[in-house]
């Protein structure tokens, strides 16, 4: 099972209203999301977590699995990589969030403190109100879950794009379909700065089997290999920035 110190859960529906949603701070953004990543893609520290088998019982299956999942897509012809999180009806998702700094400072983020503060719907209707989020979570514990890249924080220094946290969520049976695409807003605290930040993420509940009017991002559903080279190379020299800062702070 992962340690408690890296696992942060949503714990309440309230979060989902919409109403108290954290100012976005200027210079954050997610421009890459990794649907269903490799061990690879995240890293050593979310790659030595497991959790347990739902199929322990057969015989020859093993009791736990690694966290994220089986790192081969959805295989439903959706990006590997995208600029959004997915919700996909009767699948557990697990999905990388790669932060980009562009706010003119270096910072550390603390990483029990990651949390999804609120969702929204990304056009909505006075006269017709729709809900903030597309469905329920099976339950808070068992619902989702979210890993740091690194058991306790993770530098983004500026001007770099770093993966920062994986989501896994268990979607339901249905899913509100009507708008298709929701706001989610995460936040988290950055230990420099001593300030909480706030970024927003579009949310896509996608058509079945992809689809053809752009919502399901029909493609041959391998990821873009330009786009994971560029985020490797990142990775890397984000990796070695980040214990630099580490070990400055801690001298």
């Amino acid at each position: 099972m992962p340690k408690l110190g890296s696992m942060v859960l949503a714990v309440t529906a309230a979060l989902f209203g919409g109403s108290l949603a954290a100012q976005v701070t200027p210079g954050l953004s997610i421009d890459q999301v990794i649907h269903e990543p490799s061990e690879g893609d995240v890293g050593p520290y979310i790659g030595a977590q497991t959790v347990p088998n739902p199929s322990a019982s057969v015989p020859g299956q093993p009791a736990t699995l690694p966290c994220y999942g089986n790192g081969g897509g959805y295989h439903n012809d959706l990006d590997a990589v995208s600029a959004d999180f997915h919700a996909i009806a009767r699948t557990t998702t697990h999905q990388l969030a790669v932060l980009t700094n562009n706010t003119g400072a270096d910072i550390i983020i603390d990483v029990p403190t990651i949390a999804l503060a609120s969702s929204r719907p990304k056009t909505d209707v006075p006269t017709a109100p729709e809900d903030a989020y597309p469905g329920a979570f099976s339950t808070p514990a068992g619902g989702q879950s979210i890993y740091g890249y690194d058991s306790v924080s993770v530098s983004v220094p500026n001007g770099s794009s770093v993966a920062v946290w994986m989501w896994v969520a268990t979607w339901p049976a249905s899913l509100d379909t009507s708008p298709r695409e929701y706001i989610l807003t995460w936040t988290f605290d950055d230990t420099v700065s001593a300030t909480t930040m706030s970024v927003e993420v579009p949310l896509v509940v996608p058509e079945a089997g992809g689809g053809s009017d752009g919502s399901g991002c029909v493609t041959d559903g391998k990821p873009d290999r330009n786009s994971l080279l560029l985020l490797a190379m990142g990775g890397m020299a984000a990796y070695v920035t980040r214990r630099k800062l580490l070990a400055r702070r801690r001298a």
